[in-house]
């Protein structure tokens, strides 16, 4: 009987609270005045999302500051420059030489359009001699060719030069799209939609959303179709040579662009964070919405691992329906969480459907114990 005594006490302790419920649930750890308190040594803010509070790394869809886009910003110049294409070698380069055909096609019809720069640099014209013409403008060329033949065969020649090929400068375009290769920088300023362009435009695979930008050692992550509907000048960010840029398929970033949607959903499960755009709101729809005999619409939480030394939790009391145009507004990260805890009366059933099983077999136990004193009793 005194197990049986312990047994009651135990059922008794689980009735007086439901966090104790036979599921997860989302404790929230208090905070200080700055809304941050400290789980297992790391700092967790506590963010209020029905208030507007969406913290540092989530921006509000529609929102386009300069700054909203981190390091992409030090890219962007006021103003495209006037460009004066500098020769450089494997260039091709055409001179005229206005009434001496001899001079402009010493070979006829044979003479291909232009000379190549050699690969150090110079250039060999017919009584010019050797140039040194990478480095030079076409402008210049043309005066020093002018010179040299000035001081040698002719009096005032009339001198033309123009680039006709591009080699010397490029940057490299790879991933989904529909042309990856090489793209040859001219005196036009080189953008990233006129790259694009270059290549033929995305592939119909692409996620324009994962482009990235290589220089140097640095990479810069573009949302290309953000960037676009936000209105951030993309055509006044310069590439430069040996820049690279790549296009991933959409197949390849879903496997990393995904939010997890846990707790009272009707589907529990992975969401694709598609084109690099991914609302709460969204999340929750392609979950299924809330599990309506058991969700609270007033603890909706979304868990964030901001970095090694933090953790950001958005709460989203979605009770008055309002409330998810600001839901809506929230914009997921990759690799986000999505929890929606259970209400008070789910648990309290829960935790009933465990204890009335356990209450008969307690009862027939009692029973069984009673039975058998009667049997001692009776001396059977």
């Amino acid at each position: 009987m005194k197990k049986l005594n312990l047994l009651l006490a135990g059922v008794a302790l689980v009735l007086g609270g439901c966090s104790l419920g036979p599921h997860m649930r989302m404790t929230v750890p208090e905070g200080d005045a700055e809304g941050s308190a400290d789980y297992n040594g790391i700092k967790v803010v506590v963010h209020s999302i029905e208030k507007g509070d969406f913290g540092t790394g989530t921006a509000a869809a529609g929102d386009s500051s300069k700054s909203d886009f981190g390091d992409l910003a030090e890219l962007i110049v006021d103003s495209l420059p006037s460009l004066e294409y500098r020769i450089g070698p494997l260039d091709m380069v055409q001179v005229v030489v206005w009434e001496h055909p001899e001079l402009t096609s010493p070979m006829g019809q044979y003479q291909p359009a232009g000379q190549r720069v050699t690969t150090d640099g110079t250039l060999f014209y017919p009584y010019a001699g050797v140039i040194q013409a990478a480095g030079l403008t076409a402008q210049e060329l043309r005066t020093e060719i002018t010179k040299r033949l000035s001081d040698k065969i002719l009096n005032d020649p009339q001198v033309d030069v123009r680039v006709t090929g591009y080699n010397s400068l490029k940057a490299f375009v790879s991933g989904a799209v529909n042309k990856p290769g090489y793209i040859a920088f001219n005196e036009l300023p080189m953008t990233i939609p006129a790259a694009i362009a270059g290549v033929g435009g995305f592939a119909e695979e692409a996620d324009p959303a994962g482009m990235q930008l290589r220089r140097g050692d640095k990479v810069y992550n573009i949302n290309y179709l953000d960037a676009f509907k936000a209105n951030l000048p993309l055509d006044k960010i310069l590439l430069k040579p040996d820049d690279q840029i790549f296009i991933p398929a959409l197949t390849e970033t879903q496997k990393e662009n995904r939010v997890y949607v846990m707790g009272e959903v009707a589907r529990t499960g992975a969401v694709n964070v598609n084109q690099g755009k991914l609302s709460l709101v969204e999340a929750l729809a392609s979950a299924g919405g809330l599990n309506t005999g058991s969700a609270s619409a007033r603890l909706i939480y979304v868990i964030r691992n901001t970095s090694d030394k933090q953790i950001d939790v958005y709460h989203l009391n979605a009770k008055n329906a309002m409330a998810l145009a600001m839901a809506e507004r929230f914009n997921l990260n990759a690799r986000d969480v999505v929890y929606v805890d259970a209400s008070d009366l789910a648990t309290w059933n829960r935790i009933m459907n465990l204890i009335v099983p356990s209450s008969a077999f307690i009862n027939n136990g009692a029973s069984a114990v009673r039975n058998i004193e009667l049997i001692e009793l009776q001396g059977w």
